[in-house]
């Protein structure tokens, strides 16, 4: 019998792995959820929601994927006579 995938662990490699989608489910846990196929109850949804507003998160936009800093090594070499 083949196992089912696990839709919460999905979601979970995908908010770990996707920077975009991380940043998504922070700003509507509860609509990304939802998308993603995971039934709430209405209790459920508020239950999300003022989980989240508790957290007190940073603004949206300071969550935003930065820029990675773009690395460079350098060698010089001299030699003075």
């Amino acid at each position: 019998m083949a196992k089912k995938p696990n839709p919460l662990k999905q979601l979970e490699d995908r908010l770990n792995t996707e920077d975009a989608f991380l940043t998504e489910f922070l700003k509507d846990p509860v609509g990304v959820l939802k998308r993603e196929g995971i039934e709430l109850t209405p209790g459920m949804a508020k239950s999300v929601k003022a989980q989240f507003t508790d957290m007190q998160l940073p603004k949206i936009d300071a969550l935003k994927p930065k820029p990675k800093p773009k690395i460079s090594i350098e060698i010089r070499i001299s030699i003075h006579f």
